[in-house]
């Protein structure tokens, strides 16, 4: 009965940024699992994805192609636990009927309907809008700004890294009492950490390997990865946090690991790590999904 009526809000329910607050914690939890899978991959990552889907050329998916997008950009290590032959199991199963909450929105109640490429990224956009603005709620406490100290501790909230301890006493030294970051700095910042991998290839061009990154550099690949401008403001409080010697320099490495931590709230599996680890695994399902459709068609899809 509560699947059902969780049916029935999503049917009900109008897209935008407070579509899950007004949609209830028991309706969110059936979202989590497959919503988290697609929160934390670059959009670079899913647009290709999607592309590879689309054979017609018409952006857009059905359900059964849906699921194939889940396994096109499913983790590595999921895809070696489970095998191909549970994974096509599972697909099967996922293609006989079965209704979740998602594919209802997406699909309609008879999955008949199909989901447009803009679609999916402005659900996307309007998901990541509202869990910054939920976070951002739960670390200001309310407030309409955050504290730096806040700020940091937004950061840091899902880090195991050994400096941890390092840059919590850089908070406390460095930052003075006051300081605060808006919401729509904070929002910017967000938008960087959504576009980590795009931000680390603009640190290999702009920098020697492994040398600490300036400023200037960091500012730039930040507007090369993003489009937007990361405000002085931020870049100061990024800096006086994992600038570890002083040097008005940061390890870019090190600062990286942290924020991937951030963005895969805690619920990360230890896996290939980087940008090789997911185009690997993107090529890897895409060459099966290609051989697939020409195995069915008798031509291929090119």
């Amino acid at each position: 009965k509560e699947v059902d009526a969780a049916l029935v809000c999503v049917a009900k329910a109008k897209p935008g940024p407070k579509f899950f607050r007004e949609l209830g914690d028991k309706v969110c939890d059936i979202f989590n699992k497959v919503l988290l899978q697609f929160f934390v991959e670059p959009q670079t990552g899913l647009q290709i994805a999607f592309k590879m889907l689309d054979a017609d050329g018409n952006e857009q998916v059905e359900k059964k192609e849906f699921f194939k997008l889940q396994r096109i950009i499913g983790k590595e290590d999921d895809l070696k636990a489970a095998g191909d032959e549970t994974i096509l199991r599972g697909t099967e199963l996922d293609s006989c009927g079965v209704n979740t909450v998602l594919l209802v929105h997406f699909f309609g109640k008879q999955g008949k309907e199909k989901l447009r490429f803009s679609e999916f990224f402005r659900f996307m956009e309007n998901l990541q809008t509202e869990v910054q603005e939920m976070e951002f709620i739960k670390f200001s406490k309310g407030l309409s700004f955050m504290r730096k100290e806040d700020f940091a501790a937004w950061l840091l909230y899902f880090t195991d890294e050994e400096n941890n301890e390092i840059y919590w006493q850089n908070v406390r030294d460095r930052i003075e009492a006051g300081e605060n970051i808006s919401l729509e700095e904070f929002k910017t910042f967000c938008k960087f950490t959504n576009n980590l991998e795009d931000f680390s290839i603009a640190m290999q061009m702009f920098t020697v390997a492994n040398r600490p990154v300036k400023r200037a550099e960091f500012k730039r690949a930040v507007k090369v990865a993003t489009g937007q401008d990361l405000s002085d403001n931020v870049l100061d409080t990024i800096f006086k946090i994992f600038d570890l010697d002083g040097d008005d320099c940061l390890s870019h490495s090190e600062f990286l690991g942290v924020l991937r931590n951030r963005i895969h709230r805690g619920l990360r599996v230890p896996q290939q790590q980087g940008i090789q680890g997911f185009w690997k695994c993107v090529k890897k399902e895409s060459i099966k999904e290609v051989k697939e459709l020409w195995k069915q068609t008798g031509k291929s899809p090119f």
